[in-house]
């Protein structure tokens, strides 16, 4: 088995700040009255400004390109996204990204309906369409909001982004260890607590460091949803995680909360920054309400 790499970002392209919303501080003051922005730690956002396709073809291209892998090698497109964009995509959204990509030898899927965690599902679902005997899975996280005045929530600032990565059984790269996703319908219909976020996200947690052997003290770095900044901060203290090994500031700063392709975009501007890493072990992870998924991934 190779391994998950060749990581890329395509963000919107037109930056924005949250004052150039139309009615910003009413939006703000609707979600949050008691609680100033800029304790937030949210600088700029990212807009897509043109139709969806051409950010995913992207995407897809920057992928194949990093190993060289044409588009005919791919055996399956997995795409992952939140569940309000779903009916952005249209109907057709798979056979345009095939076509523009060329990838006319491929089977696609879509994995969503577990809000931002649906792209880690996706990981671990391509992950093992490549242990099945898949060579090449391109998987891409996406995500969008059309309406500015919805990218005001009490626990982000919404921006715009595509990430992806292969999951290839020619080339090296990260080892998924292990896996887990647990869901709190209390936190579906809005009627969860503190307690209730806890348990939902030491639940994945227990699974993902069971199926890998390992423990949380072997963490490198977590890469959590980009949400705002004490928000984070407290969903670390919930699940007992050390706030240092948090990767997420500066692109939270720079791009918003891009919904499930967080991640990602964090993994991928750490190791930008800090070159290969041999032996370490990262967290990826995502809330959500009544949704908590993680990933660990495992550097040779």
């Amino acid at each position: 088995m190779g391994g998950i790499g060749s990581f890329a970002c395509v963000f919107g392209d037109a930056e924005g700040r949250p004052e150039d919303i139309p009615g910003f501080e009413d939006l703000w003051r609707a979600v949050s009255p008691d609680t100033a922005f800029a304790a937030m730690g949210t600088g700029t956002y990212r807009k897509m400004t043109g139709p969806l396709v051409p950010y995913l073809v992207d995407c897809v291209a920057k992928v194949l390109s990093a190993h060289g892998v044409r588009a005919g090698e791919v055996d399956r497109l997995v795409l992952a996204t939140s569940d309000a964009v779903l009916g952005v995509l249209g109907r057709d959204v798979a056979v345009e990204v095939m076509r523009a990509a060329g990838l006319t030898a491929c089977v696609p899927a879509i994995v969503s309906l577990q809000q931002c965690c649906s792209s880690l599902e996706a990981l671990r679902y391509g992950w093992g369409l490549a242990g099945a005997g898949a060579r090449n899975v391109v998987l891409v996280a996406l995500d969008l909001t059309p309406d500015d005045r919805d990218r005001v929530k009490s626990f982000a600032l919404f921006g715009d982004a595509v990430a992806g990565c292969l999951i290839s059984r020619d080339h090296g790269g990260l080892t998924l260890a292990g896996t887990g996703l647990a869901a709190d319908f209390s936190g579906m219909i809005g009627q969860d607590t503190f307690a209730s976020r806890q348990a939902v996200a030491r639940a994945a947690l227990d699974q993902a460091f069971g199926q890998a052997g390992r423990g949380p003290g072997e963490v490198t770095k977590i890469f959590p949803s980009n949400l705002f900044a004490p928000i984070v901060s407290f969903n670390a203290m919930a699940a007992g995680q050390a706030r240092e090994l948090l990767h997420h500031q500066e692109p939270m700063t720079r791009y918003g909360h891009c919904g499930n392709a967080d991640w990602l975009i964090n993994l991928m501007d750490h190791t930008d920054k800090s070159g290969p890493e041999r032996g370490a072990l990262y967290l990826a992870q995502a809330s959500a309400p009544g949704f908590f998924a993680c990933a660990l991934l495992e550097a040779g």
